[in-house]
């Protein structure tokens, strides 16, 4: 019975990323569909009901669409209503399963791949590092994409900026033992080598008195975020810009 079309099986390893990345599109896929929303963790997945709402016509919207998160959970229900439903697609209406996994060898996952457009939908790589390397070298532009990144990936403003105190924090303690043994430093601050060493490259763009200005200007952005009347991402973002001046 293979049918695609409207029947999705989306995978990944967290489905709140994939409700916030994703189910926008088919929401503008489906603007005047009625929505039936089931978590396969918490709720009861009523077969019938549902293959009743799906079959049923219904004067105040256009179309349905039934969503059902974790529904590796409950395999044998999902399996089931799929089934009934690709009997007898209808063209405006959408079944959506949202999964931690796929697995191909249950009832289930044989369905999805043979009838669903099946996607996996991966958390994006999360790399602060790469802000902190772009940062060293005081390169704006680089600086702003992996800030870009970071946030897209649904990295916290606030660890951002606790990521940037401790790294400055660590520029001056390193700048302080200008001209000191790697090692040695990295024992007396109780650090990893290779964290003294990234500082001390670091260091050739950063005198004593720019480390100065930027614990100033963490300050007054940690400040700001204090009294949470402002945007974290945009406090960040313009801090990160006079850094880098």
């Amino acid at each position: 019975m293979p049918v695609k079309g409207n029947f999705y099986y989306i995978h990944g390893d967290d489905t709140d990323i994939i409700e916030k990345k994703w189910l926008p599109d088919l929401q503008k896929k489906h603007p005047n569909a009625q929505f039936l929303r089931y978590d396969a963790s918490i709720d009861e997945l009523p077969i019938g009901r549902l293959v009743t709402e799906y079959f049923a016509n219904d004067l105040f919207s256009t179309g349905k669409v039934i969503v059902i998160r974790n529904a590796e959970l409950k395999q044998e229900s999902c399996e089931a209503l799929a089934s009934a439903l690709l009997e007898n697609p209808i063209r405006e209406n959408a079944l959506v399963f949202l999964a931690g996994g796929l697995n191909g060898t249950t009832k289930l996952g044989k369905l999805a791949k043979k009838s669903f457009i099946v996607h996996e939908f991966a958390k994006p790589e999360i790399k602060p590092f790469d802000l902190l390397d772009a940062l060293n070298c005081k390169t704006t532009p680089k600086v702003l994409f992996h800030a870009s990144r970071l946030f897209s990936a649904d990295f916290h403003p606030l660890a951002l900026f606790s990521l940037l105190c401790g790294h400055f924090t660590l520029l001056k303690q390193v700048k302080d033992r200008d001209g000191q043994n790697a090692m040695l430093v990295a024992r007396e601050l109780k650090q990893h080598e290779f964290r003294i060493k990234k500082a001390q490259v670091a260091n050739r763009y950063w005198t004593k008195e720019d480390i100065t200005r930027a614990l100033q200007e963490l300050a007054k952005t940690g400040d700001l975020l204090r009294t949470w009347q402002y945007d974290e991402r945009m406090l960040l973002e313009m801090m990160l810009i006079k850094l880098c001046i």
